[in-house]
């Protein structure tokens, strides 16, 4: 880690901590700026606090002790190698919020209630631990399912954990409008974007196309008779982003840019590890939209995460039931 950035991080917290004392409203305004600079702070001193104490552990000569300062030295190792990975270039953001987004692939009105179904799932896990979920856009199709729905996520640590989401989840099982009792498949696609602040990204007026038209629901019946949904196009990417979930063309409008950005970040933060090197490339991988990551196969009760071994499957209980998603992350986060 940087000690020049240590230093800079240490001037800035001193400002910051007179900023609030001088106006302690002023905290909401500084809370990003605050939580970096102390996190960074506490991260190097926690680093050299290790060590110090590796150093010292060295100094021990007594022959009975060897083992265990060698388990110590070991296990201090580890948890500098922990905290100096979270600023590894593919970790970066992952303190971030998230804009997440699921939508319905192969499969027809199949695929939507899929989406339906693992978004409870997710629901379920983000009120487990602790964050804080709104729903930016939804829509339906005609058979109760979900064709896609955009939500942000916020608490701490949401992108760090819901990163190993992003993909194509294919799902196997006898669907409800199913009456032959015939096995479907059908995909879905999950996209998990870090939530980027204005002043991280500046976007160029002139780079965006602005259209509003009427917002629908399901069935293609329209929600209001106003043009309050705005669908925003960055010119030089073609990159999109839509909002139509509320009445407010103004809300509405501002929900799509917060996608766009955090969709521009994404592209530009992806191409840059790409160029920087291969074994970065690596570590992203597994986050490309396009890669098949799980399969849930209901008639085996069976869930595969294609990165893990075959003996690492769970139950279709555990998590749609059980919540269970955590220990499926966590067994990810082992393997990269």
């Amino acid at each position: 880690m940087d000690q020049n950035k240590y230093l800079d991080y240490k001037e800035k917290l001193s400002k910051l901590n007179q900023q609030i004392k001088d106006n302690p409203k002023e905290i909401e305004n500084l809370a990003d700026e605050y939580n970096e600079a102390i996190t960074f702070v506490n991260d190097f001193e926690e680093i050299s606090r290790l060590n110090t104490q590796i150093e010292n552990n060295l100094t021990i000569k007594d022959p009975e002790l060897l083992n265990i300062i060698k388990d110590e030295n070991k296990n201090l190792e580890k948890r500098i190698y922990q905290i100096k990975n979270k600023y590894n270039p593919s970790n970066i953001n992952d303190s971030k919020n998230i804009i997440l987004e699921i939508r319905a692939g192969t499969g027809g009105d199949e695929a939507g209630l899929f989406v339906k179904d693992m978004y409870e799932v997710y629901k379920k896990y983000i009120e487990s631990k602790g964050w804080k979920l709104n729903i930016l856009d939804i829509s339906y199709n005609e058979s109760s399912g979900i064709k896609q729905i955009i939500a942000s996520v916020k608490g701490n640590m949401v992108y760090g954990n819901f990163k190993f989401e992003s993909g194509v989840h294919r799902v196997q099982r006898v669907p409800k409008t199913e009456s032959g009792g015939r096995i479907h498949t059908s995909t879905i696609s999950v996209v998990v974007l870090p939530e980027i602040q204005p002043k991280d990204l500046e976007i160029s007026e002139k780079d965006l196309k602005f259209d509003y038209f009427r917002a629908s629901g399901a069935g293609g019946q329209h929600v209001n008779k106003t043009e309050s949904a705005v669908r925003i196009t960055h010119i030089p990417t073609g990159i999109i982003a839509v909002s139509q979930a509320t009445p407010s063309q103004l809300q509405n409008k501002q929900t799509a840019m917060e996608v766009l950005r955090s969709k521009l970040y994404s592209k530009i933060h992806e191409e840059n590890l790409e160029k920087n090197s291969k074994e970065r490339l690596s570590q992203i991988a597994g986050s490309k939209r396009s890669e098949k990551i799980r399969t849930y196969n209901f008639l085996q009760d069976r869930i595969t995460d294609h990165r893990l071994g075959k003996a690492e499957n769970f139950h279709i209980s555990d998590i749609f039931e059980k919540n269970k998603l955590q220990e499926l992350i966590d067994k990810i986060k082992n393997e990269n």
